[in-house]
């Protein structure tokens, strides 16, 4: 997949079957709106591209983004995955926040990328105070001889698939209902660093993972779920996660840790390592022991009720 992020004139000489938006998290909806164009695109020997931004629009908007379902390295690989030729993203700064819709169709999507197809979600919008619609993409569109589909809303229990809704599930530690929505586990990575030991005293080390900042992290609580490590044959390992502060322990945290213990795994140093954890369902909320032994008998049940889900 080839990446750009700079208009420039025709780059894509025979032309281009476009899939329009942000795609935080690449979702189910996201991935139909994208295959429509990859679809198109190989049937009229056009080249398939993902026109996006590196960061979010908000950013810039607003001053603050929400928290991300994805990093953009994360986003560009869901994105490759789904057999696009190639990737546009363009910085959301603020010469494109105030560039007017029509000005975008015609300098971006027309002139820079030379559309012959756009698939676009139905609530999508563009342009300076988002004055851009679906339905003067159609009207655009149609003066230019570019088929502009809009993809109708991916209905999950009578609500349509979102990101916004995939944050809420998440902030709420629904990660099964998230699982749902992505058509795949909510998943974070990041690099192992060291901690306090206390769960290698307990008898259930535990990997320390710094997440990336602007990421969402679900909510506090314990969880079954899988980690990959570099090294381990790309073999999912099962682990049990706990996400909170530590309460049990007089020292408790003010910021919020993410620890993953990988079940039957023998103990070794993974510090500086890349891991990638995998969220499969909620077992409990974090909760304050009154001993260590409690806590321990806890850890125990947590990890046979986390083996039992993921073998199935």
């Amino acid at each position: 997949m080839q990446l750009y992020n700079q208009i420039k004139q025709n780059i894509f000489p025979k032309g281009s079957g476009i899939a329009l938006g942000v795609f935080d998290g690449v979702h189910l909806g996201h991935a139909g709106i994208i295959k429509n164009a990859v679809d198109f695109a190989k049937k009229n020997n056009l080249t398939s591209v993902v026109a996006t931004f590196s960061n979010h629009p908000h950013s810039e908007i607003t001053g603050q983004a929400p928290k991300l379902l994805s990093t953009f390295e994360d986003r560009l690989t869901l994105i490759e995955n789904l057999g696009v030729d190639a990737f546009f993203a363009l910085e959301f700064n603020s010469r494109l926040r105030h560039m007017s819709a029509q000005d975008y169709f015609t300098k971006v999507l027309v002139d820079c990328l030379n559309a012959k197809y756009i698939s676009v979600g139905y609530d999508h919008k563009f342009g300076f105070n988002q004055e851009g619609t679906t339905d003067k993409l159609k009207e655009w569109g149609a003066k230019f001889s570019i088929t502009v589909h809009v993809n109708q809303p991916i209905n999950i229990h009578d609500e349509p698939i979102s990101s916004t809704r995939i944050r809420k599930d998440l902030s709420a530690g629904q990660v099964k209902a998230t699982s749902l929505l992505l058509g795949r586990y909510y998943s974070v990575h990041g690099k192992i660093t060291q901690g306090l030991k206390r769960g290698t005293e307990l008898g259930f080390p535990t990997a320390n993972i710094m997440i990336p900042s602007g990421l969402i992290i679900p909510a506090a609580g314990v969880y079954a779920g899988f980690a990959d490590l570099p090294g381990e044959n790309k073999k999912k390992l099962q682990c049990v996660i706990n996400i909170g502060y530590c309460p049990t322990f007089k020292e408790s945290h003010t910021e919020l840790k993410v620890e993953a213990h990988i079940l039957d795994f023998p103990y070794k140093e993974l510090y500086n390592q890349n891991i990638k954890i995998e969220f499969v369902e909620r077992l409990r909320n974090e909760e304050k022991f009154s001993s260590k032994e409690e806590l321990i008998k806890q850890i125990k049940k947590d990890c046979e009720v986390g083996r039992k889900i993921l073998a199935v």
